[in-house]
């Protein structure tokens, strides 16, 4: 749920597009606060993600329509960040077990992990408590996909700098 609506957001939509999963922000026990996207960052990356235009039909080659990048593709929602986006990394960590323990759950089918946030610590990725996480949810079978980095620094932040993630960039 989120209070964004654009083309993206609007295109998720469409019933048993989205599973809302566990809430682990400080905020998650109230109800009106549980699962709701204050911010829109993670809505508007699933739009990006799995988003499709109820007019758009495959192939989806040229279509008028949006179409996301995995359109056919179902979300599950594991809340990590609070209304103004701040997270810890045991919250993040908790979201990324929950994810690798119900990752066969029926309906579920959990096989990418989008972490659209990252930590520039200075810890090397054997050491760092979130490439942890990462390589275990790797070792689980599921693909792993992380922000490179936000902040114009050189050098990829945790858990984009673990060899077992795919870490995503843009200028």
């Amino acid at each position: 749920r989120t209070q964004v609506n654009d083309a993206r957001t609007a295109a998720l939509a469409a019933s048993g597009k989205v599973f809302y999963g566990p809430d682990f922000t400080p905020t998650g026990y109230f109800s009106q606060q549980r699962g709701l996207d204050g911010l829109g960052h993670g809505t508007f990356m699933a739009g990006i993600i799995a988003g499709r235009n109820p007019a758009a039909r495959a192939p989806y080659i040229n279509s008028a329509a949006f179409v996301g990048v995995a359109p056919d593709a179902h979300i599950v929602s594991v809340k990590v960040g609070d209304y103004t986006g701040t997270t810890t990394e045991s919250a993040v960590i908790a979201g990324m077990q929950w994810a690798v323990q119900h990752r066969n759950d029926a309906g579920l089918n959990i096989k990418v992990m989008n972490l659209s946030l990252g930590v520039r610590d200075g810890l090397p990725y054997t050491l760092d408590p979130l490439d942890a996480a990462a390589e275990a949810a790797w070792k689980a079978g599921i693909t792993v996909v992380a922000a490179a980095g936000n902040d114009g620094r050189v050098g990829l932040v945790a858990p984009a700098n673990d060899p077992y993630v795919i870490a995503v960039g843009a200028v």
